[in-house]
Order: structure tokens, then C-alpha cells, then sequence
């Protein structure tokens, strides 16, 4: 009777149910004919897998992020970057790189980046003489370090998931976000060599420069007070988040950049967002509960490691299961679905837990810009007015370079763990 639920589950998933609904149905359809437990644990399970204290840090830290998208706080991260990299070539793809890592540490969200900054620079790509595909795929590439450079969405949701400590990913993650973006840099660079673009802006003078880094100056703290209060102990993520909002929303009022009517919108936006991710955090614990019933994770975990008794071996599988599945599911649902089943296997074999977490969330987030439902190519799609084809056609570079660093970081721990150690000691 196991594999019923299984069944059910890639019934549902066949003829299009959103992924919440097939798990739940799929979940009780299985008790109600089993009769395992009464019917009433549906609504517990559900009700104690949302009644967790970090799943508030979802709402806020998404909010945060569409204060900043309305306020156009953007703007003056992206003036700041040009002001200092205008200047070298194929700047415009450099800026929009470096605006998207920095907008990603003050959101953690992929799609807000890619609409706030591609706002922006899509027509300034297009000006200095990039093609609109070159240009979707390098905003879409560049909104997926939304999730990996923290705060991340996708890591609060493992992290409360599975019992990892949140700051602790939140720090491992910081070495692959900056050097997923460093590679994005080198690929544009390279790009732009064989691109007839337009000659590069003059230097700034350094009086303007000066000018305006102290004007995004109150933007730039954002972070440095976000992760500094984090790593330091000074409040945890929870509270982090409500630092966030609370400190983007007086920049939008005192930078007289927002209304009532764009608060509402912010504010009916983010509860939408969250509110489909925590249900379906509430859904995963009725799930994970009817998997640990019929001891289906034990017998896959027995099942794997009586063939893999390598954890390079179970590295390179998980990699091959996060990558097909980042381009055919959504992050969080992936999350929830495979890591109660998967993650336990590899912290058996050896694998450092906090390793395997942020390996295993950064190798899903390269679904954000893998086809065919790679949510920031829709968002880039949104941005720039291109096709999707076109987006896909022009994301291809970047997302072989997204999954290298990937592979790098599922293969050298220490690219996760030495910044939390340093920190952490």
C-alpha cells in the first residue's frame, strides 16, 4: 500500500493540480482508504508543520523585497554601480551583475530581482548594443544569485525544515553566491567580446562617484546591518526580517518614493507569495508524517546504500535528482518533497550536514534559470518584452556556468563551511 501514495501523488501531478493540492490529496486519499489514523490528523499536521516561528521571516523578507521593487530603491544601487564599473568592458552586463548581488542581499528573492533591476537595465542593455536574448538571459542568470546570496527564501524553508541553523546557511552560502556571480561576469565579458557593442562610458569623475555612493548609501547598510545582526548574535533571522522591513519601508517614506496605494500592493503581493509557500510547508508535514508511517525514506535509504557506499557516488546522483527535478518542479516543493527522503541518506554516509544543505538548496536554485519552467525566465520574459525562446536561447551560457559552480560546491565542502567556521569558530 506504499506505493499508493506515490501513485497518487504523480496522478495528480500528471493532469496539472498544483503541487500543494496533490500532495494533500494525495496524503489523505491514502489515509482515508488505509484508514491508518483518523481524518483529523489532516488539519493537525497542517496546522503544526505552519506553526513555526522562522516561517515568519518568508512573509517579511518578501515584503522587504517589494517595498524596495516599489520604491525604486533600485535605482540607486544600479547609479552607484555604474558610477564605479561603467567604465570597463561590457559594463553594462557587469553592472547588472553586480546590481543584481546586491539587490539579492536585500530581498532573497530571484523573481523580485529580476523585476526590480531588469526595469532598469533592459533598456540600457538594449542601448549599449546587446541583443534582447543576450540581455534576458544575462537578467534572468543574474536574478537566480536572488536565493543563494542570503537572506534565502529556500534556505529558511530547509533550514526550520530539516533543523539545519539558518545564520549557519546563510553564511555558507555567501562564497558560492559571490562566486556564481563572478562567473557570470567572466561569461559576459566574454560575450561582450564577440558583441558589437558601443564604446564604453568615460570614467566618473570621482566627485560623482563620491556622490553618489553616500545617496545609495543608506540602500548599501541594508545588508550590513541584516547579516551583521545575524552573525553576530544580535537577533536571529526572524527578527532580521522584521529589521528589513521596517528599515525599507522608512527609506521609501523618507526617499518619498511610496504611497498608500503601493503599500497595499506590496503588502497583498507578499501575502500571496508566502502564503502559498507556508501552506504548502504545512502540507509537507502531512506528507513527511504518512512517508515516516509507511517507512518509505528508511527502505529507499536502505535501498541506495546497500548500491552506493561512496559519498562521491551519492553526491554525484543527488546532483543528477536536483538538477532534473529544479527544471520540472518549483524550489520549495522540490525542498520539501525530497530532502526529508535524500538528506538523511548522505548525513549516514558522512557528508557534513551543513554542507549538504547548502549544496543541496544551491543545486536546486540553478532551476531557477533552467528550462522549461525556470521561474526567473518567465520573470525575464516579463522584464524585457522577449520571447521566451529568445530568453532560453540567451540563458544558456549563464546556466552552464551556474551549474559548474553547482557541481563545485556539491564537491568541495570547504567552499560552505569556512565562512560559517570562521564565524561560528
Amino acid at each position: 500500500m506504499a506505493a499508493l501514495i506515490f501513485i497518487l501523488l504523480f496522478a495528480f501531478l500528471a493532469i496539472g493540480l498544483p503541487v500543494v493540492f496533490c500532495v494533500e490529496l494525495s496524503s489523505s486519499i491514502y489515509l482515508l482508504v488505509t484508514q491508518a489514523k483518523p481524518m483529523l490528523l489532516v488539519a493537525q499536521k497542517m496546522m503544526s508543520g505552519m506553526d513555526h516561528f522562522a516561517y515568519l521571516a518568508i512573509t517579511l523578507f518578501i515584503l522587504a523585497g517589494y517595498i524596495m521593487e516599489e520604491a525604486n530603491l533600485s535605482r540607486r544601487l544600479v547609479d552607484f554601480v555604474n558610477a564605479w564599473l561603467g567604465h570597463i568592458k561590457g559594463s553594462v552586463g557587469v553592472v547588472t551583475v553586480v546590481a543584481c548581488a546586491i539587490f539579492a542581499a536585500l530581498t532573497g528573492s530571484g523573481p523580485a530581482t529580476v523585476a526590480a533591476i531588469g526595469a532598469i537595465m533592459t533598456p540600457a542593455l538594449l542601448e549599449a548594443g546587446y541583443k534582447g536574448e543576450d540581455a534576458g538571459g544575462l537578467l534572468a542568470a543574474s536574478g537566480a544569485l536572488g536565493p543563494i546570496i542570503p537572506p534565502s527564501v529556500p534556505m529558511i524553508v530547509y533550514g526550520a525544515a530539516l533543523g539545519v541553523s539558518i545564520p549557519k546557511m546563510f553564511a555558507g552560502s555567501v562564497v558560492p553566491g559571490l562566486l556564481m556571480a563572478a562567473c557570470f561576469i567572466v561569461v559576459n565579458v566574454n560575450l561582450s567580446k564577440k558583441m558589437d557593442l558601443k564604446q564604453e562610458k568615460a570614467k566618473v569623475p570621482i566627485k560623482q562617484r563620491l556622490i553618489l555612493t553616500v545617496q545609495a548609501l543608506p540602500v548599501l547598510l541594508l545588508p550590513i546591518i541584516v547579516l551583521g545582526g545575524i552573525y553576530g548574535g544580535i537577533f536571529t533571522p526572524t527578527e532580521a526580517a522584521t529589521v528589513a522591513t521596517v528599515y525599507s519601508l522608512v527609506l521609501a517614506l523618507v526617499y518619498h518614493e511610496f504611497s498608500f496605494k503601493k503599500f497595499y500592493s506590496c503588502f497583498s503581493r507578499a501575502l500571496v507569495t508566502s502564503g502559498g509557500i507556508i501552506a504548502l510547508l504545512g502540507i509537507a508535514t502531512l506528507f513527511s508524517w504518512v512517508l515516516t508511517y509507511t517507512q518509505v525514506p528508511a527502505q529507499i535509504s536502505l535501498a541506495i546504500l546497500s548500491v552506493v557506499n561512496n559519498k562521491y557516488v551519492y553526491l554525484t546522483l543527488l546532483c543528477l535528482i536536483l538538477f532534473i527535478m529544479g527544471t520540472l518542479m518549483e524550489t520549495i516543493a522540490t525542498i520539501v518533497l525530497l530532502a526529508p527522503i535524500l538528506v538523511p541518506i548522505g548525513i549516514q554516509m558522512g557528508v557534513d550536514e551543513l554542507h549538504l544543505a547548502c549544496a543541496f538548496c544551491i543545486a536546486l536554485i540553478v532551476g531557477f534559470i533552467t528550462p522549461p519552467f525556470g521561474i526567473n525566465l518567465f520573470a525575464a520574459v516579463s522584464a524585457t518584452g522577449q520571447p521566451y525562446t529568445k530568453i532560453v536561447k540567451g540563458v544558456i551560457p549563464y546556466m552552464i556556468a551556474a551549474l559548474l559552480v553547482a557541481v563545485l560546491v556539491m564537491y568541495i565542502p570547504a567552499l560552505t563551511t569556512w565562512l560559517p567556521s570562521l564565524i561560528y569558530r
